[in-house]
């Protein structure tokens, strides 16, 4: 991005914003909330499997593709690894990123690797991914027989 205007001012610790940070637009390259604009990674992505345990603990909101067979066949897990996932999950979550945050969506530089920092925690951090894909960030300390990681951060 060209630093053609003014620059992002890091200023979101004072800016005001309701706690749960409400969703005003989703482009292509970005979703805007109310603290900011969070400038979204297409070149990565994760991908956990949960049990139904976990859908009704964390209320977790569900596509039909999170269907755990849908995804099962494209994780590069041996035929054991697929029978032992089916009979212990049952919905596989995709998580999406953001590579970086900004107050102003225009004359940005994200090369100095300043726009990591966000008010829901740092890029790719687990409290952060949590908040971007709409899930308790709890839900990641649960054990292996309600959760297992796929993927975190594959491009």
């Amino acid at each position: 991005m060209e630093n053609s205007q003014l620059q992002d001012k890091r200023g979101w610790e004072e800016k005001f914003y309701s706690i749960k940070d409400d969703l005003i637009e989703h482009a292509a390259d970005y979703s805007r909330y109310e603290s900011g604009f969070y400038w979204n990674d297409n070149q990565h992505s994760g991908l956990f499997f949960v049990s139904s345990k976990m859908v009704d603990k964390y209320q977790l909101s569900l596509n039909p593709e999170d269907n755990i067979e849908h995804w099962i066949e494209s994780c590069g897990l041996s035929a054991r690894e697929r029978k032992e996932c089916l009979a212990k999950y049952s919905y596989a979550v995709y998580v999406y990123h953001a590579e970086a945050f900004s107050i102003t969506k225009n004359g940005l530089d994200f090369s100095s690797g300043t726009y990591t920092k966000t008010p829901h925690g740092e890029c790719y951090s687990q409290a952060f991914v949590a908040w971007f894909n709409g899930f308790d960030v709890e839900l990641f300390s649960e054990g292996d027989e309600d959760l297992k990681m796929i993927k975190w951060c594959d491009g």
